[in-house]
Parts: C-alpha cells; structure tokens; sequence
C-alpha cells in the first residue's frame, strides 16, 4: 500500500502469499489493484496487468507497478491505464519472486528484484533504477548466480536481497542479508545508482525486514537476530556504525 497524500492511495488486495522470504511478505497471484481517495475509508478496484505485486505514486497522476512475472508499468493517469517500461533480466511468473518498488519522483524508480534457481546459500536479486522513466541501469546483482549471469554489473550487499530505502531520485540505501555469516551489510547507491558506497555492517542480523532512511546518512532497519529477537538498528553515518535501539523477544513480537 502506498499513499501519495493524507487522502489519496493505492494498494494491491487480495491473492495468495507464500512463506516470508527475508522480510518480505508479497501475493504472488490472483491480486487486485485497489485505490482510495478518502483516506482508506472506501475503495475501488482499478484495472491492471494480471498479477499486480506492488505499486507506487510519485505524484496523484504518475505511478509504477510491478507484476509476478518481473514487468514494471508505468501509469500517468492515476492508475486507469497502464504501459510496459521495463522487462526483468529472466522475466516469467514463477513460484517466490518478488519485485519491490520504491517511487522516488515523477519519473524516478528504484527495483529490486529477486529470482528462481540460485546457487546453494545464495537468493538471486537485481537491482534497477531510473530517474527518467526512460533509461534504466542495473545498479547491481547478487554475487553468485545472477551476477555470473550478467557481466559486468557489480556485486550486490550480499548473497539475499535484503531490504531497500529510498532517499531521493539520485540516492537508495540497499541492506543485503547473508544469513550465512549471520550479518546484514550496507551499500549506498548514488548518482542514479552509477555510484556505490560499501559502508558498514550489522553483527548478528541474519536477516532483515525493512530500512527507513530520511537522507543517505541516518536511518534505521528492523533485523531479526539469531536469537529470534526482532530488534530496531539506527545509523547516523551511512551504515558505517549501527546500534541497538529496540528488541522484542519474539513471543512479545507475536
């Protein structure tokens, strides 16, 4: 779900879910794409692609939504129609993908994107971005099999997708999971995602479940420690250093 204003929405309902996969909790089919205009009181279904997954407005009028199948539309008149800009690298339904948007203006987008098949302790991702609605860069890709698969792109945070903050149409902070070695680590994406900063790392967090970042500076995450805890880290340098802000144990969590 996401609003553009206290009173305009847009959301996705409905469809089925599979198991949470580092965080992130999306319908895979048989969703709808809904919208509000009163601040969630009352909702109407709008017409979209099959299969709609997430979605975002820059703006009233200009919005992007991603399907199942790795397809990214582009609407600019508040949902009603919708136009193909961007195909996934392998883009095709299949069990467990996600794609997950973040607006970050009228034209501005960041993806990322996850895939089927990877190679033993690694969750392929891409990560996409343009500040245009035009031209598109592969920011970066998973290290492992995705990345093998594309030459060239640089390596992601680390071998899961993680979880992503939108600061501005320039800048995007990416946390990578590696449940492996038991820590989440953190890049800085820049200059429209030509530039990335590996900044620091987050000890005994073996998976996170979502980053909020109000500059490129200072931001927090929701982890998930390897005891079970849910625990809130902030950063005030760019993910150089982190520190505890909150942990719930999980029965207090339930």
């Amino acid at each position: 779900m996401h609003f553009d204003t206290a009173t305009q929405g847009w959301g996705i309902a409905g469809g089925s879910f599979p198991e949470p996969n580092h965080g992130t909790l999306m319908v895979q089919t048989g969703a709808t794409l809904v919208a509000t205009s009163d601040g969630g009181h009352s909702w109407s279904t709008l017409n979209s692609p099959a299969d709609p997954q997430t979605v975002c407005f820059s703006d009233p009028a200009h919005g992007w939504l991603a399907t199942t199948a790795g397809i990214v539309y582009s609407s600019a008149d508040a949902g009603q129609t919708w136009v193909k800009v961007l195909e996934m690298f392998q883009a095709g339904a299949g069990p467990g993908r996600m794609t997950l948007l973040q607006c970050a203006g009228p034209s501005a987008l960041w993806v990322l994107m996850t895939l089927q098949n990877g190679a033993a302790g690694h969750l392929p991702y891409v990560a996409y971005a343009t500040q245009d609605g035009h031209t598109w860069r592969t920011v970066f890709a998973e290290p492992g099999t995705s990345g093998a698969m594309l030459p060239g792109v640089p390596a992601g945070p680390d071998t899961h997708p993680g979880s992503i903050s939108v600061v501005d149409p320039a800048d995007a902070v990416f946390i990578g999971d590696g449940p492996a070695t038991n820590v989440a680590q953190c890049v800085i994406a820049s200059n429209g995602g030509a530039t990335l900063r590996r900044t620091g790392r987050i000890d005994n967090a073996a998976e996170t479940f979502g980053a909020a970042f109000v500059s490129a500076t200072a931001g927090w995450i929701l982890t998930r420690n390897g005891g079970g805890d849910y625990v809130i880290d902030a950063t005030t340098d760019g993910g150089y250093h982190w520190s505890q802000q909150l942990a719930v144990p999980p029965t207090s969590a339930g």
